[in-house]
């Protein structure tokens, strides 16, 4: 069946709004779409097909009535090239300009994959990270979040202590949140990426996680971790104190949560700085 051409004669939501209310945010959320991003890794030619989580939005002025929902993802389509921290700020003026908005935001979760290598045996295979970025136009200024979440191993120094032999230990989750400022006259500059957080974070836990291990590396990885015991309070101190000297960003937070081994509940601590 053939298609009816019809003309629209009135754009609905170019209607006027008499309640007087500016709304802050409006858009799509929870939109699945496969994209190259860039920026996570050390190597900064690298990229990587993924799945990718999103949400879009701008703000809509309180005279209108609403905005052009498809426009957003027209906009998402447009940008065909590998998505990086910095571009994240060319799609946030898209979306702006093409809506006529004052502000607007975007986020988007993934996983990503990075080769990690056993400690011993030199195996190699693919872990998950879970990443995601953060981008604000808000006015005149712009804001971009890069976040990881890094699972790794904690051992519990008093279990040590106490103990006669072993100590109990746990899998452990560091979130870490960086965010940089920037005015829409400055060329955005990112200098760092997810991929170095994440080797920082692991070196400074009991241990890290690996998605192979052979009889070798379990020893390894097992006396490693009982050599380097650390409470959620170590661990999340350790983060901070690389986090806070780090002039490469504006703000930072990082929270540890330890699922513990010997209780049903989870212990977690917070820290966060900047300007």
């Amino acid at each position: 069946m053939k298609p009816k051409v019809m003309t629209i004669e009135r754009d609905v939501q170019l209607d006027l709004d008499t309640r007087g209310v500016y709304i802050q945010e409006v858009g799509i959320s929870q939109l699945k779409y496969p994209l190259y991003l860039g920026g996570v890794e050390l190597d900064e030619a690298a990229a990587q097909q993924v799945s990718v989580e999103l949400s879009l939005a701008v703000s809509l002025a309180k005279e209108l009535k609403g905005i052009h929902m498809s426009r957003l993802v027209e906009d998402l389509l447009a940008h065909e090239k590998t998505v990086t921290p910095p571009g994240l700020i060319e799609l946030l003026l898209r979306l702006k300009e093409h809506q006529g908005a004052k502000d607007a935001r975007l986020t988007m979760a993934f996983d990503y994959y990075l080769d990690r290598q056993a400690p011993v045996s030199g195996r190699i295979a693919k872990q998950a990270y879970t990443c995601g970025f953060e981008a604000r136009l808000e006015g005149s200024r712009i804001s971009v979040l890069q976040k990881v979440e890094v699972p790794i191993t904690t051992l519990c120094p008093c279990s040590k202590e106490i103990s006669a032999y072993g100590a109990h230990n746990q899998r452990g989750y560091v979130n870490v949140e960086i965010e940089h400022h920037f005015s829409v006259e400055q060329a955005p500059e990112i200098r760092i990426c997810l991929e170095e957080l994440i080797e920082k974070v692991e070196a400074a836990a009991s241990a890290p996680l690996y998605p192979v291990l052979k009889r070798v590396d379990e020893r390894f990885v097992t006396m490693q971790a009982y050599e380097q015991p650390r409470f959620v309070e170590d661990m999340v101190r350790n983060v901070a104190v690389f986090l806070k000297d780090d002039a490469r960003f504006d703000r930072w937070s990082v929270k540890v949560t330890n699922h513990e081994s010997i209780h049903q509940h989870n212990a977690y601590a917070v820290v966060s700085g900047g300007k």
